[in-house]
């Protein structure tokens, strides 16, 4: 069975994207009540725990140890472009370091998974001008792994703009049948040419990154560029009634349009008379000392972020018909722009709800890894330890 173990779970949206190729989820860990309940009431309370991971580093023998994946989508806070870039020396962003213990300690029993995925924003590349990247690598090494990393926006298979990075790595005895490897003598082999087809999968800085650290044991996994998807955020919007009061006030809708550039304001009334609704989604920001509203109007919402502002909630403003409105998008807005199904159980709590997702993995990325890369592992992993059971017995 391909069971897995799921380190700052959230709500679960790693499991939800692994549960359509049959993985099992063994054991999960968060330190979020508010997430613990959303997450048990899609999944049971079968397999959660929740504590702060320093503590389970204390105790690792409460992990399952016959489990084939560790995944963790740890805190961004530290590496995000928008936090002040403590990288992983943050409290937050730094709870990676309990994750590796763990997996130091699983190694010295011989009880380590033999895949682990990472997931983090793009800042990781270039937190503390790349060291907090090859440290991580580095670290990977030392317990026995090759590692690749892959870069996916989330608008490749959703309408939101929500880049990010996977590390995935890979003990060495199986990295070798399922990856390409890097030679150790020369970056600029065959293996780096390989490197430069898939420039959508692996960036010019992600490429940088790994010419810089030639003495890391880097591998490929040789996976397809994903299909764009034709979805736009039209598609995904919650049909409001034009009386709700969700929509806002002519007064706060004003104020909202006072703080556009002068480009925006022309979008919109361009737009006021288009037989269909337009769409658009705006965030605010401090540009220059001023709170700006920017619009985005290429039916693309922006990165889902945590309301912990007011500032962080995305607006959906909808034109046409000769006038529009505005108002906050909806928790299951932010599901579907996630790739969330419309019965996966959200708190009725809207902030809840806005954390629940903001934070959150998009689960097509996930099905796209597991379809590609995750069970392919796990086949050719299997296959050997069948192949070697009745070798034995043979015996």
């Amino acid at each position: 069975m391909m069971r897995f173990a799921e380190f700052f779970a959230g709500v679960g949206l790693v499991r939800e994207g692994l549960a359509d190729d049959g993985w099992s989820c063994a054991w999960a860990n968060d330190i979020a009540q508010d997430k613990k309940e959303t997450y048990i009431a899609n999944f049971g309370d079968n397999d959660f725990v929740l504590d702060d991971i320093w503590n389970i580093a204390k105790l690792p023998e409460q992990i399952p140890d016959n489990v084939f994946l560790y995944t963790a989508s740890f805190p961004c806070t530290d590496l995000s472009v928008a936090g002040d870039r403590a990288g992983l020396a943050g409290k937050e962003s730094g709870t990676l370091s309990a994750l590796l213990d763990i997996l130091a300690q699983k190694k010295q029993r011989n009880t380590h998974p033999p895949i682990v995925l990472l997931e983090n924003v793009k800042g990781f590349l270039t937190s503390h001008q790349g060291k907090d990247i090859r440290n991580t690598v580095k670290t990977l090494n030392i317990l026995g792994y090759t590692v690749d990393i892959i870069e996916i926006d989330a608008v490749i298979f959703t309408p939101q703009s929500r880049p990010r990075v996977f590390v995935v790595a890979v003990e060495n005895t199986l990295a070798k049948q399922v990856m390409k490897l890097k030679a150790k003598k020369s970056i600029l082999d065959t293996w780096w040419n390989h490197f430069h087809q898939n420039p959508q999968l692996r960036s010019t800085k992600l490429r940088d990154l790994i010419q810089s650290n030639p003495d890391l044991n880097w591998g490929l996994f040789d996976i397809p560029v994903p299909k764009k998807t034709a979805l736009k955020l039209s598609d995904i919007v919650e049909q409001v009634a034009e009386d709700s009061p969700l929509w806002w006030d002519t007064e706060k809708q004003h104020y909202l349009f006072s703080q556009m550039s002068t480009g925006h304001r022309v979008v919109i009334k361009e737009k006021l008379n288009e037989p269909d609704y337009f769409y658009g989604t705006v965030y605010r920001r401090m540009r220059n000392g001023q709170s700006m509203a920017e619009l985005r109007s290429d039916g693309i919402a922006g990165c889902l972020r945590t309301p912990r502002g007011g500032s962080s909630k995305q607006i959906l403003v909808q034109i046409g018909h000769g006038s529009w409105k505005a108002r906050l998008m909806t928790p299951r807005e932010y599901a579907r722009l996630q790739g969330v199904r419309d019965s996966f159980w959200m708190p009725n709590n809207a902030n809840k709800g806005y954390f629940a997702m903001g934070d959150a993995v998009c689960v097509p990325a996930i099905q796209y890894i597991s379809k590609h890369i995750l069970k392919p592992t796990y086949d050719v992993w299997y296959q050997e330890q069948h192949s070697y059971r009745r070798l034995v017995k043979s015996w």
